[in-house]
């Protein structure tokens, strides 16, 4: 399997403002309104001005299918639609904890929404760990994960 990921520049923000605004991704979201351009092109220059944001592209036999963001320590990704379950996400992860450990992090955190059971299996096989429930309206609404690397 040829995946590939690469530094996001400023030519990838379109494409990464279409797989953001797909419904698949959205939903992931704690704000799951259409992101516009304005506010994308906002967001992304905010991300690339911050000293503890890395962002890279996912590439599947040379096409870009996917975004995996770290900001701090928290990571953020996502897939064009019909590219999950194939295992592009697994091995674009896998690089990204690789190039995370050369940025000197040694661990990850992030939030899976509690409707999403296929979102959190895939973070625990690839040895994530639920560390607490977060409630919202007193109901259970995400899970606050770790990812150790090492």
């Amino acid at each position: 399997m040829n995946i590939v990921i690469k530094e996001v520049s400023e030519q990838d923000w379109d494409f990464i403002l279409t797989i953001r605004n797909q419904h698949s991704s959205r939903i992931a979201f704690h704000d799951t309104t259409v992101a516009s351009s304005e506010t994308h092109e906002k967001y992304m220059k905010k991300l690339r001005d911050n000293p503890n944001a890395f962002q890279w592209v996912i590439f599947y036999e040379s096409k870009p299918v996917g975004y995996i963001k770290i900001v701090d320590s928290d990571l953020g990704s996502f897939l064009l639609d019909g590219y999950k379950g194939k295992g592009i996400g697994t091995n674009a992860y896998k690089l990204v904890f690789h190039e995370a450990k050369k940025l000197g992090l040694q661990k990850l955190t992030a939030t899976v929404k509690v409707q999403r059971p296929t979102s959190i299996e895939f973070e625990k096989k690839l040895g994530w760990e639920i560390k607490k429930i977060i409630n919202k309206d007193n109901k259970p609404y995400s899970y606050y994960i770790e990812k150790i690397l090492d």
